[in-house]
């Protein structure tokens, strides 16, 4: 079995169980069902450390939490809420750019009337955004 520390980190580990634990308290029946279940958990967690979209995906797959598609489409509506966000990480080389997925802390706020830091620890200080 794989396990989530030793493929991610210690900081999405971390923000995936905290995540996971907490998803089924009322605060967070507002998201739809599909944001409730482990890939959507695994998602924000992931998006919280600013993960590249390529190695999460890579990551999920081995951890068996969904395919290909299942993430494509939960990263696009979780996008369309509002939740996370993407950003291009261009290379010098050629070829596509890298999409970097990124944790929108003032959507969580406004969503769950809550800070997300109470739940997400994964990202370094200098790297989140103001709220």
């Amino acid at each position: 079995m794989v396990n989530i520390r030793k493929l991610c980190g210690d900081p999405v580990a971390d923000d995936y169980v905290n995540l996971i634990n907490q998803v089924s308290l009322p605060r967070f029946w507002a998201l739809k069902h599909t944001f409730r279940d482990s890939t959507s958990v695994f998602i924000m967690a992931c998006a919280n450390s600013n993960m590249l979209y390529k190695d999460l995906r890579e990551s999920g797959i081995k951890l068996g939490l969904g395919s290909v598609e299942t993430f494509s489409r939960r990263i696009y509506e979780m996008r369309r809420t509002g939740l996370i966000y993407t950003e291009s990480m261009h290379s010098k080389g050629p070829g596509r750019p890298q999409i970097r997925l990124k944790f929108n802390p003032n959507a969580f706020k406004e969503m769950f009337n809550m800070d997300p830091g109470t739940l997400l620890k994964g990202q370094a200080e200098e790297d989140k955004a103001m709220i």
